[in-house]
Order: C-alpha cells, then structure tokens, then sequence
C-alpha cells in the first residue's frame, strides 16, 4: 500500500481480503444520490439534459454489490476500502483481467463514497490508491464506465480523467447512458525523502539556494515521474486550515504539457478533507500568475517588494523583474 493513503483523519485504507471484507460489510454503507442534470449525447456531443431521480441503496442492494466485491476478489481483482469508525465509508474495485489493445486498460468496475463523509477528500485518496494498485497489475490506464450525473463527470474530469480512446462494446452496452472514460497511469507522483537530488528541479522555481534551504527541511515534497521525473512539488502546514506550496516546478522539457496541473490535481485530491485551503506565492510574472489562475486560485494578498528584501540579486521571468510576492489561494 502506498505511504500517500496512511491513516488520516480517522480514516483507515486497506486492501480488501477475505479476512476483513464479508457479505455483510457494506450493511452501514450510505448510497444516496439526487440526480437533476446528466449527460446525454445529442449531436455527436454531451450536453446536460433535466433528470430528476434519487439512486438509493436498500440492504439487498449493498449485500448484492458486497457479493460482486468477494467474487472479484476471488478471480484476481482488487478492492480498496476506506474504513472509519469500523464502518466501510469508501471502496473501489478493479475487477477482471486486462483488455483494449495491449491489454492496457485496468476497469474501475466500482467506486463509492458513503453519503455523509462527501467532500472529505475520502475520494481523491482512494481514486490515487487503486490507480496505484492498477499500475501494479501492469495496467497503462484505468477504464471507467460512468454514471453520467453532472457531479460524477465532474468528480472524474477534476482527477483528470478523459473520453475513452477505446470504448469497450460491453460496457456501452450494458450501460449506454454511462460515458466512457480513461485515466493514464504512465505517470506517477510519489513522496520522497531524498529533497536535495531534486535540487537542479528546486532551482528553477527559486533561484537562490540560500532561499530554498529555509524551508526544505520542513518541506514535504513530491515527485512526479513519467518516464524519468520532470516535476516536483513542495508544501508545509502553514497553519489554519492553510496547506502552502513552497516550490513546485517542472523540467523545461516537460512544460506546457499538463505536468504542472496534474501536480496541483494531485494536492488537491490528497489533501482535501485534511485542510481548507491550499495557498502559493508567487511574482507578478507571466509565466507563473496565468498557471496559477488556470488551476483555480485567486489572489489574496500581496507581499510588497519581497522579492527586493529576500534575494541577493535580481529575479526575472519572461521579462519581467519581481518585485512584491502575490499571494494566491483555493478552497479545497
């Protein structure tokens, strides 16, 4: 299991097995979900249409889909499970072998969160967790039939999943209402102790050694890797509720290539639930304040003529000299 998915905030991740994992299990789980808006295809595109019902598991229903978990498991698949409490709050289900060409698809057969624990960020963990447990069955991407509500597209779009290269014929046709969608797993972020081999990374979002030494140490810092690592990512508590990015930067061969945002993706979906807000800092610089913005931060404050005070010699970006620090936000 992953060190991202630790214990947090009470919740407990774990691979499901025959010891922990029974017919009875999901007999606490909370299904409910009020639809008035899904996807519908109307000229070659997706448009929201009106629907208005209300999904909702009776204790037949969790028995059955308790039963589809324990035969997966059986013929090789793969659940993981968020428990708090000792109650199930949160599972998804890889099930079945590998298909699409070159066996490269893994199928996100099941993935719920139990209607109170919403918006705690219980998701995001388990969508990283069981994209990890897909990668090391030898996966390229994760497969995902879905439920066309306009929250759950919008749930799978923030973890940066896209329209199926490959629609799978029996998925469609057992679900025809459901978007077919992917998620590549060519990619991965990891946490790493080793923060000064990353320094020549480090550098290129902060300049002055000196600078960055202050706050590494504290730092918890992430990797991302694809084919070789080409970004990194560093934050501390600040306090309050506040998670802060300290130096996030990606290597020149890999910019304006979506690296950047799948690390802000990656906080968001990680840390949601465990802080309100995720802050960054940055210079009045075209190249950095449209990123930010992209991604959906504001700006909160500025810091007048930091970068004057705090660094040895002048900081350009794209032409411009930084003077004060932006201070930029967005809610978790």
């Amino acid at each position: 299991m992953t060190d991202l998915l630790r214990d947090l905030a009470g919740v407990r991740y774990t691979l499901a097995d025959a010891q922990n994992f029974k017919e009875t299990s999901l007999d606490r789980f909370i299904l409910r979900q009020r639809v008035r808006e899904c996807r519908r295809k109307q000229g070659g595109s997706y448009v929201l249409t009106p629907q208005n019902y209300t999904e909702e598991w009776d204790l037949p229903a969790r028995r059955e889909k308790a039963r589809k978990i324990l035969a997966a498991l059986k013929e090789g698949g793969r659940a993981l499970l968020a428990e708090k409490d000792g109650t199930i709050v949160g599972f998804a289900l890889l099930a079945g072998g590998l298909f699409g060409k070159s066996c490269r698809y893994a199928d996100l057969a099941e993935f719920y969160v139990s209607e109170p624990l919403r918006g705690q960020g219980i998701g995001g963990r388990l969508f990283l967790g069981i994209a990890e447990e897909a990668r090391k069955a030898g996966a390229q991407k994760l497969y995902i039939s879905a439920h066309s509500a306009k929250e759950s597209i919008a749930a799978y779009e923030k973890y940066g999943c896209a329209t199926a290269e490959e629609p799978d014929a029996a998925h469609t046709e057992k679900e025809p209402f459901d978007l077919q969608l992917e998620y590549p797993l060519s990619s991965r972020i990891y946490r790493t102790e080793e923060k000064e081999a990353y320094m020549p990374l480090l550098l290129l979002a902060d300049e002055q050694p000196e600078m960055i030494a202050r706050y590494l140490r504290e730092c918890t810092m992430y990797v991302l890797d694809d084919g070789g690592v080409c970004g990194e990512v560093c934050v501390t508590d600040a306090g309050g509720g506040v998670l802060e990015i300290r130096n996030i930067a990606v290597a020149p061969g890999s910019q304006r290539r979506g690296a950047g945002g799948k690390l802000i993706r990656f906080l968001c979906m990680l840390y949601k639930g465990r802080y309100s807000v995720l802050r960054a800092g940055t210079g009045d610089s075209p190249l950095t304040l449209p990123f930010y913005q992209k991604y959906g931060f504001t700006v909160s404050h500025t810091v007048k003529d930091y970068f004057l005070k705090h660094y040895d010699h002048p900081i350009v970006e794209g032409g411009v000299q930084l003077k004060d620090m932006i201070c930029l936000q967005k809610k978790l």
